[in-house]
């Protein structure tokens, strides 16, 4: 289960995906489309983007599957976590004004059916509101470049897409955007060793043959970097999906 893997990455989640950084940036951009006070962030993980709501005013609540992950988010939001899966939640029927999601539909099986619990759970005029973990990455980031040779390990959901008019016929599309372009340092030597210790949720559980076969030539051109050590500034933003109930 996704929950089980990343309990063994918890610890140092945050130093590897750009902590409270991350979260308040995430947060100012959910922010805007945001209704009411009652929030839940669902796969909450440290809470960092959870905080950020909560500094915007918003009553977050975080429900994610691991537990090791949600004792990271103890500190920034209290006891308002819940260990569940996201399509079974412990929460009645339209007790939330806004759900939200971040880097979250890729990991679930169906994210129609996830969709459909978050639009069970908000109220009538509620909003669903999703970053999706699909970045475009700008074009001068040359580190990007060579890690988009990992884009086969991305794990593609029954064809169908969150962004698509058939969703959930409890919600309507009413804005898709993106994130504004986050900029942040990074180094040839610094995704070498995240790749080598297996930190993202897509290397979890890579086989030995499919390491050789797409993750080798991947860390041979990040090898092959000039200057490994250098930080280079990666830009990249990220869809920024609402709905309404």
């Amino acid at each position: 289960m996704p929950g089980t893997s990343f309990d063994q990455v918890a610890d140092i989640y945050d130093a590897t995906r750009g902590g409270e950084r991350r979260g308040r940036s995430f947060a100012d951009a959910l922010a805007p489309w945001v209704l009411g006070p009652r929030v839940v962030e669902l796969g909450a993980g440290t809470g960092v983007i959870a905080a950020g709501l909560e500094a915007a005013g918003h009553r977050a609540v975080g429900v994610d599957l691991s537990e090791a992950m949600l004792r990271q988010a103890l500190p920034r939001i209290g006891p308002r976590v819940a260990v569940a899966d996201v399509d079974q939640l412990p929460m009645a029927g339209a007790s939330a004004d806004s759900v939200v999601f971040v880097w979250v539909l890729q990991l679930v099986d169906d994210p129609f059916d996830t969709l459909r619990e978050a639009a069970r759970v908000v109220r009538p005029g509620g909003r669903v509101i999703s970053i999706l973990s699909n970045a475009e990455d700008h074009p001068d980031d040359e580190i990007a470049a060579v890690l988009s040779g990992l884009a086969p390990l991305r794990r593609h959901r029954h064809g169908r897409d969150p962004l698509l008019a058939d969703a959930p016929e409890m919600l309507h599309l009413v804005h898709a955007g993106h994130t504004p372009w986050d900029g942040f340092p990074s180094t040839p030597a610094s995704q070498i060793e995240m790749i080598e210790q297996r930190l993202w949720s897509s290397l979890f559980d890579v086989d030995a043959a499919t390491w050789a076969l797409v993750v080798e030539p991947v860390l041979s051109s990040l090898r092959s970097m000039p200057d490994p050590d250098r930080p280079r500034t990666r830009r990249n933003r990220h869809p920024l999906i609402v709905w309404e109930r």
